[in-house]
């Protein structure tokens, strides 16, 4: 049962859905922080600093207690792929950070319409490399992605997979966007009960990382068209109340036709990437994950 706060909240921003979206865009595009500044704050008993070495901006994230499990977070954020940078990159990680008592690379990938894909995978494939450089294995990376970050999670590992590379620990996605095409049945029958997207906005968003509409169905663009043997353990997270629903619903299902090991949770009356409004629901989601992660890099525990 969603608590009272949290749905006192989205039903505000429901109501003033196309003012809170321009001014986040807004916000999220134009506020961008030097890496040094976002590194120094301090979010949910986590540090952080800037990161050499990668042409994007990036920081480290670590808790302040640290931890004897030994793995890294590779987080890649969200925002359509023409929104964010480092500022939201460490308001969303910092918490599964400090939940999962794991430290975490994350950083500002390049953009559309000026960058369209592959621009984006590119840097985060140059991220994968930084950390195995940096000595960790891929069996003690796992990858973090909210909405456009969850599907380039997943266009991460399948290049991996296609390469024949050795694929990361796991996957950790959080309403992940994975299917541009829109062809769920969830963005018509939860277009009015969604508290911050709106399909059209999505699909100019789709479009500009696509580089055209012709290729929303192509795998690369949209994964859950695509195949998944071969992957590692995957938790999902989304609520059900957000358009995206039927993206995760239709990767789940194909995840499990190729045998990988998915488990989805929905949340209820819950919003896109519920994660960053501090609900109750936010940090009990902010937990589950981080029990998954734990699992996966410490099965005999």
């Amino acid at each position: 049962m969603p608590s009272r706060k949290s749905q006192g909240i989205l039903r505000l921003l429901r109501n003033h859905k196309k003012f809170v979206s321009a001014v986040s865009r807004d916000v999220l595009m134009r506020i961008n922080p030097p890496a040094g500044l976002v590194a120094r704050l301090r979010i949910c008993h986590t540090v952080g600093h800037p990161l050499e070495g990668l042409d994007e901006a990036a920081i480290w994230v670590k808790p302040i207690k640290d931890g004897s499990m030994k793995g890294v977070i590779l987080h890649l954020h969200g925002g359509a792929y023409v929104s964010g940078g480092l500022m939201q990159c460490r308001q969303f990680i910092s918490p599964l950070c400090s939940a999962a008592n794991l430290p975490a690379l994350t950083f500002a990938y390049r953009l559309a319409p000026e960058h369209s894909y592959p621009a984006q995978l590119e840097d985060a494939i140059r991220a994968y490399r930084y950390l195995l450089e940096a000595g960790y294995r891929p069996e003690e990376i796992v990858l973090a992605g909210e909405s456009a970050g969850g599907n380039l999670a997943i266009a991460l590992t399948m290049h991996l997979i296609n390469r024949g590379d050795k694929p990361p620990a796991a996957l950790a996605l959080f309403s992940p966007w994975v299917d541009l095409a829109q062809a769920g049945e969830s963005y018509v029958s939860l277009r009015e009960k969604d508290a911050t997207l709106d399909p059209e906005e999505l699909m100019q968003c789709a479009v500009a990382f696509a580089g055209s509409a012709h290729r929303l169905t192509d795998p690369e663009i949209s994964p859950v068209y695509g195949k998944f043997s071969g992957f590692p353990p995957v938790q999902i997270h989304c609520g059900d109340q957000e358009i995206l629903l039927s993206d995760s619903v239709k990767l789940e299902e194909a995840m499990a036709r190729d045998g990988v090991q998915v488990q989805l949770i929905r949340w209820a009356g819950m919003c896109h990437v519920f994660q960053m409004f501090g609900f109750d629901e936010s940090r009990a989601s902010y937990q589950a994950m981080s029990s998954f992660i734990k699992r996966i890099l410490t099965p005999d525990a």
